[in-house]
């Protein structure tokens, strides 16, 4: 387990409750789908780290965007520049980015792993169309540096648009089969929706979870991955769709 002592460079709310920390981070190379666990404060209190998703890295500044969603995220909202951060990562298997053709599709705060894939796309000059869809407009953080990537960036939301929808409702206007493959992150309920529809190309899935240790020992964020158990923290995060069994 490597730990990396942080300092914040600079903070950005992007929501009233989706902030980004750009951070130092010295001496790694990070891949798309890794992730850190973040030290909430040092007290027993709250003892467990939080994952959080690698959203970009260059030039020694790592990217965190991290929604509050409890009492850990909370505290580290109220950090601020110049205050230092406790990591420990990266975590997670690394994945190669193939030369294909690709779908990417991103619901709510999974947009954040799926930003540092695209940017990993554009360098590799691999086409690629990305669909994000959030619960409202407050929440389609990060539009600009997305539109920046592709021409074929494509956004959506639940409630506050004139054409309302989720990022799955965009596959079934589009045609899926002119790619070669898809890349998905979002909640688990969008993600078994997206199982459902079957597309006709592989698909590979950014699984999220409350990571206890994040580092395989705990087997808190195990699940069944063709029959067999895998841990989300040392066997991913990133799955094959298909071969998840999400009950």
């Amino acid at each position: 387990m490597i730990k990396h002592k942080m300092r914040i460079l600079n903070k950005e709310w992007l929501s009233p409750n989706i902030f980004a920390l750009k951070c130092s981070c010295m001496g790694i190379n990070p891949a798309v789908g890794q992730f850190f666990q973040i030290q909430v404060d040092e007290g027993f209190e709250h003892l467990l780290n939080r994952p959080i998703s690698i959203a970009d890295y260059r030039k020694n500044e790592l990217l965190l965007i991290i929604k509050i969603v409890g009492k850990g995220t909370e505290i580290l909202s109220k950090k601020n520049i110049g205050d230092e951060l406790t990591g420990f990562g990266p975590f997670g298997k690394k994945i190669n980015v193939v030369k294909k053709k690709s779908l990417v599709v991103a619901g709510g705060i999974g947009v954040a792993p799926l930003f540092f894939l695209g940017k990993k796309l554009r360098e590799k000059n691999i086409d690629f169309a990305f669909v994000f869809g959030a619960k409202n407009p407050e929440e389609l953080i990060l539009k600009k540096e997305i539109a920046k990537l592709t021409d074929r960036a494509i956004f959506i939301t639940e409630s506050g648009a004139r054409k309302k929808g989720t990022a799955l409702s965009v596959l079934k206007e589009i045609d899926v089969s002119e790619f070669e493959i898809c890349y998905a992150c979002g909640p688990k309920a969008m993600l078994k929706e997206l199982q459902s529809m079957k597309l006709t190309i592989p698909v590979y899935v950014f699984c999220e979870d409350f990571l206890g240790c994040g580092c395989g020992l705990c087997l808190g964020c195990a699940i069944k991955y063709y029959g067999e158990y895998r841990r989300i923290c040392e066997d991913g995060p990133v799955f094959e769709l298909m071969g998840i069994e999400f009950n």
